[in-house]
This record gives structure tokens, sequence and C-alpha cells, in this order.
């Protein structure tokens, strides 16, 4: 016999297409891409029933954890990191540029090599762009 608990079945369930329409006109490839990511990640550590409050309190986490988190599957490894910056490109970019990351010299950000710069971006962009979808999804938490 298995037991579930009591807030499967009274809590929200996960519809991306729902998410879409609540995550703002800006960056939304790159931020559903992530809630793609972070559903993925839940469902592999725990059930199949991923719902809303796991993704906040998912969010949060990673948040408070900071950008060297590595709680995402799929972007852990530097190389993964890398084909996610190649994937979001366009909305990496103007992210780190809109938020005055690529106003900083290599060496204020502590990275020394172009493949380190990309991949330190590529993190601060998946920060930014949490924090973005915690406020659009969560507005009055």
């Amino acid at each position: 016999m298995e037991i579930k608990k009591f807030t499967n079945y009274i809590v929200e369930k996960i519809d991306l297409t729902e998410i879409e329409g609540k995550i703002g006109d800006k960056y939304t490839e790159l931020k559903t891409g992530l809630i793609e990511l972070i559903e993925e990640s839940l469902k592999g550590s725990s059930d199949d029933n991923v719902n809303m409050i796991d993704i906040e309190n998912f969010i949060g986490d990673y948040i408070s954890s900071g950008k060297d988190a590595s709680m995402i599957d799929g972007v852990i490894e530097d190389n993964d990191i890398f084909n996610f910056y190649l994937k979001y490109q366009s909305d990496i970019d103007e992210l780190l540029n809109n938020s005055k990351y690529m106003d900083n010299s290599p060496k204020h950000n502590n990275v020394y090599s172009l493949y380190d710069v990309v991949i330190d971006g590529t993190k601060e962009a998946i920060l930014e762009a949490l924090k973005m979808i915690k406020k659009d999804l969560f507005k009055n938490k």
C-alpha cells in the first residue's frame, strides 16, 4: 500500500501553458526552459506529482543558495551549462546586458577564461531568471 501526501490532492498541479501566460513577455524561452528543467528535477527526486508549491519551494531554495547552486538537472556540469547557454543564447545575452553583468570585467566576476565567462554568466542569468519567475508566479509571497 502506498501512502500519498494529502497536499497532492489539494494543491494546484502544474500546467505549463498556464505558467507561460504568467511569466511575462521578457525572456520567455529561457524562463519556460527553466520551468521544464525544474519540473524534471523534481520528478526525478520524488514522485511524479509535482505541484506549484514544490516549484515555489525549489526556486526559493535555489535563489537562497546563489548562482553556484547545483540543484537543476541539466545545468549542473559545466558542459551542460554551456549547452544551455547555446540553446537560450539570445535571452541570456539580453538578460545579462540588461542586468549590467556585462559591464563588469571578467576579473571583477572572478573568471579568467572565455569558457568560464560563459559558464559564470549563464549561472548568473539562471539566477536572475528564477528571481523573475518567482516574482511573476508568486507575487503575493
